[in-house]
């Protein structure tokens, strides 16, 4: 069987519509041998590739309580500190007796991207701590405070790169799926400071979604538009909207993989 690399790209709420995907994939008993993601698809992308199923990762997010994902940090370059992500991510590596894991020797290659402020560059964290890594790609610029590390400021990989196709090429897999949960643009006005520069990142990383997608060898579309990115209410939405996308493109991604 061909290797599957699957590229998860940010979006918020409505990236949870990745974890729906990998439980519609687990269903239907097709592995996946890499992983590149972005913000929440590298959050719930990561959780994987360290061994954890799909359905141990959404018990975990629809009962904790959201709050201990966010932290306050008026006086650290955001308004959130964002220090609740990693804590939330190693104690359920704990659970798992993987907290000791480092990326480098999870079950499924794995990496998240991020974006260092100070050279303007994208960085690729592929090594080390897992909670480091997803702090790293989760620290959307003006909500999350960026993380310092190593001398670098490094905030959400789609600042500069949302689907990350073009990494997957260059790993060792035959056949790349990208997963795109993002919302066209919306003419409803925005309803918080948070939706405001949410809407305006989209816009500024749209073009380059757009590119990426057409680097891929399968693109799965989940249909979660119809909910505001920060709504966090619609999670399990969200992940049932994933599987379903699964469901639509089974016998695409079947035929694909018994290509020669």
């Amino acid at each position: 069987m061909r290797k599957i690399g699957l590229v998860l790209g940010g979006g918020a709420v409505r990236g949870l519509a990745h974890l729906g995907v990998l439980k519609g994939l687990e269903k239907h008993g097709i592995p996946v041998a890499g992983i590149i993601g972005t913000s929440m698809g590298g959050a719930i992308g990561g959780l994987y590739a360290a061994g954890i199923s799909a359905g141990d990762i959404e018990r975990m997010l629809l009962r904790t309580p959201k709050y201990r994902f966010i932290d306050l940090g008026l006086r650290q370059r955001g308004l959130l500190a964002g220090n609740g992500i990693p804590q939330a991510v190693n104690r359920l590596l704990e659970q798992h007796d993987k907290a000791n894991l480092p990326i480098e020797r999870f079950p499924i290659r794995f990496k998240a991207i991020a974006v260092d402020l100070m050279e303007g560059k994208q960085v690729i964290l592929d090594r080390g701590d897992l909670g480091t890594a997803l702090r790293a790609t989760t620290a959307f610029p003006g909500v999350f405070a960026p993380l310092m590390i190593d001398g670098r400021m490094l905030v959400d990989g789609g600042v500069l790169n949302n689907l990350p196709v073009q990494e997957m090429r260059n790993e060792p897999v035959d056949f790349v799926i990208a997963v795109d949960v993002a919302r066209e643009h919306e003419k409803r006005p925005p309803r918080s400071m948070i939706e405001v520069v949410y809407r305006s990142y989209s816009l500024m990383t749209a073009e380059r979604k757009h590119s990426s997608l057409h680097l891929a060898d399968l693109v799965i579309r989940s249909e979660v538009g119809q909910y505001a990115a920060f709504d966090f209410t619609k999670a399990a939405e969200c992940i049932e909207a994933g599987e379903a996308a699964v469901e639509q493109s089974i016998e695409r991604i079947r035929a694909r993989l018994l290509e020669e």
